[in-house]
C-alpha cells in the first residue's frame, strides 16, 4: 500500500523524550536483540482514520526487512492481503497510557531475521491498520508511517552511568561514578574518599505530559544527605544505590523518570576543584 508521511524518531543517549507523542520505543535505548515494546498512541497520529475503530489493530512492517508470502511473520494473508492482516501482528491494548495506545512486542533480531547492525543502519519501519485495512477501491484504515531510527550502543560509559538502564522504579538502581575517567585534577585518583552525588530527576507525567525536576538536595546540603553519599567499591568506582520512587518521592503511578543529571562532590567542597567534571545526563527507558 502508499506510504504517505515518514515520523523519523531518534533514540540516542541525549535525545528528545518521546512520551506524549504518537509513538515511541520502550526502552528508549534498546538492544535490539531483546525484546522491545512498539506504542502507538491512535489519538495524536497524522493520519487519524484508525481514531473511529475499537480495534484489534495489527503492525505492518517493512524495515529494516519484510518477510515474504508464506513466512510466519508476512504482514497479511490471502488474495488480499491488505483486509486481512496476519494475526501473529496483533497489538496489545495499553488502557493505562489511553484509550487508543497499542502496542507491539517483538526482539527485533528475532522478529526480522536480521543481525543487529541491520536493525541499527536501517531503524524499523511501520504503520498501524486495522485487520481489514480497506483499499481496493476502499478507504484505507490505517496510521501514517512510523519510522524509527535507533542508534547502536555506546561502547565507553563515560565517567557515570547506571545499570540497569531500564529503571524500574519501584526497584535498586546503581549509579556509578569511575573515579578513573574524571579528568578534573583536583578529583583524580580518589580512593574511599567521602563523596556524595547530587541527583536531579526530570519527570514526566505521561497523563497530563508535564515535566518537572526534582532533587533531593542541592550543592550546599547534599553532603548532608546520607541516602546521597557513595560507596567505593576498591577499584576506582564509587556506587550510589537507590529506590527511584523513594528517592525522588513519586507517588503517582502516571510519574516516570526520564532523566537524571549528576553531580559529585567532595565532603569538604571549596571550589570547582572538589566536583567532577561536568554535569552527565543519563537517560533512562523506564518500566
Amino acid at each position: 500500500m502508499k506510504r504517505i508521511i515518514t515520523l523519523l524518531i531518534t533514540f540516542s543517549l541525549l535525545s528528545a523524550k518521546v512520551f506524549g507523542q504518537a509513538s515511541w520505543i520502550v526502552p528508549e535505548n534498546p538492544d535490539v536483540t531483546k525484546p522491545i515494546r512498539i506504542y502507538v498512541d491512535l489519538t495524536k497520529t497524522t493520519n487519524t482514520s484508525c481514531k473511529d475503530s475499537t480495534g484489534p489493530f495489527y503492525i505492518w512492517t517493512w524495515n529494516p526487512k519484510e518477510h515474504p508470502l508464506g513466512h510466519p511473520l508476512v504482514n497479511g494473508t490471502g488474495e488480499k492481503s491488505w483486509q486481512n492482516s496476519n494475526e501473529a501482528l496483533k497489538m496489545t491494548n495499553d488502557a493505562t497510557k489511553g484509550p487508543l495506545v497499542w502496542y507491539y512486542e517483538m526482539t527485533p533480531t528475532a522478529f526480522y531475521e536480521v543481525p543487529a547492525a541491520d536493525v541499527y543502519k536501517k531503524g524499523i519501519a511501520l504503520l498501524v491498520k486495522t485487520k481489514n485495512g480497506g483499499g481496493y477501491g476502499t478507504p484505507d484504515v490505517k496510521t501514517e508511517d512510523l519510522t524509527f531510527t535507533i542508534e547502536p550502543p555506546k561502547t565507553d560509559r563515560g565517567s557515570m552511568y547506571a545499570t540497569p538502564s531500564a529503571m524500574i522504579q519501584n526497584e535498586i538502581v546503581n549509579l556509578i561514578y569511575d573515579n578513573q575517567k574524571e579528568i578534573n585534577p583536583g578529583m583524580q585518583n580518589l580512593v574511599n574518599e567521602e563523596l556524595y552525588m547530587l541527583v536531579t530527576a526530570t519527570i514526566k507525567d505521561t497523563l497530563t505530559g508535564v515535566i518537572r525536576t526534582f532533587a533531593p538536595a542541592t550543592f550546599l546540603n547534599v553532603s548532608q544527605n546520607a541516602d546521597l553519599k557513595l560507596v567505593f567499591d576498591g577499584s576506582g568506582k564509587y556506587r550510589l544505590s537507590f529506590l527511584p520512587n523513594k528517592l525522588f518521592n513519586i507517588s503517582s503511578p502516571n510519574d516516570l523518570v526520564t532523566q537524571v543529571e549528576l553531580v559529585v562532590y567532595k565532603k569538604l567542597y571549596t571550589g570547582p576543584s572538589d566536583r567532577s567534571d561536568g554535569q552527565p545526563k543519563i537517560k533512562f527507558s523506564c518500566q
